[in-house]
């Protein structure tokens, strides 16, 4: 028996719906491995990794990545003024807790992770905040740590879908922008220094208010 013109418009929609069905099925995926490739160094790579991970139903993989996430900065406290050191390892805390919840099954959301990231990231900008203005005071180079806090709070920003303010964001491209003005780089002046220390600071207690 010759198909029937309805019965072929009835197998084009079927195949036209699981083509639709499948490219839907995609989308989270693809969505995550966008996010992963926009963060490059860590602990928000590992972080990145752990929510494409676990948007694909793979819980194992995510909480490892966290785990690994955690140890990193947990590892950087070691790197932070004294003040500071207690909130990094907080910070690593939170990650690793995430990360036996992702396991156990408990996490329902990626909204809960990127929730974290985001308040994870405004303490690790903060820890690093602080020690840039102990450096400051104390008459040494302070630029890495800005550098450190910028990129903490340039990327809690993204995870939480807010946007810096215009003076936070001038301060957070201008301190990365920093020592690489010459070949060899150059040493960033104290009013520049000082300015960008205001700027982040402003951001960091901005972004604190919105998580």
């Amino acid at each position: 028996m010759k198909p029937t013109n309805e019965m072929k418009s009835m197998h084009s929609d079927l195949v036209r719906t699981a083509l639709l069905a499948a490219l839907i099925s995609t989308l989270p995926a693809v969505c995550a491995r966008g996010e992963s490739a926009e963060f490059k160094s860590e602990p928000d790579k590992s972080m990145a990794a752990a929510h494409e991970s676990f948007v694909k139903g793979n819980l194992d993989k995510a909480s490892e990545e966290l785990s690994k996430a955690a140890t990193f900065v947990k590892g950087q406290s070691e790197h932070v003024g004294e003040e500071s050191r207690a909130g990094l390892k907080h910070a690593g805390d939170q990650l690793q807790k995430l990360g036996d919840d992702v396991k156990a099954g408990t996490v329902k959301s990626d909204t809960e992770l990127k929730n974290t990231y985001a308040k994870v990231d405004h303490e690790i900008a903060s820890c690093w905040h602080r020690t840039a203005e102990h450096s400051r005071q104390a008459g040494e180079d302070s630029t890495e740590a800005l550098k450190h806090a910028a990129n903490a709070l340039q990327n809690g920003a993204k995870w939480s879908g807010t946007q810096l303010s215009e003076g936070a964001q001038a301060s957070v491209d201008a301190v990365k922008k920093a020592g690489r003005k010459t070949g060899e780089g150059a040493k960033a002046g104290a009013r520049d220094v000082d300015k960008w220390l205001k700027g982040i600071g402003d951001g960091i207690e901005d972004l604190g208010r919105k998580l």
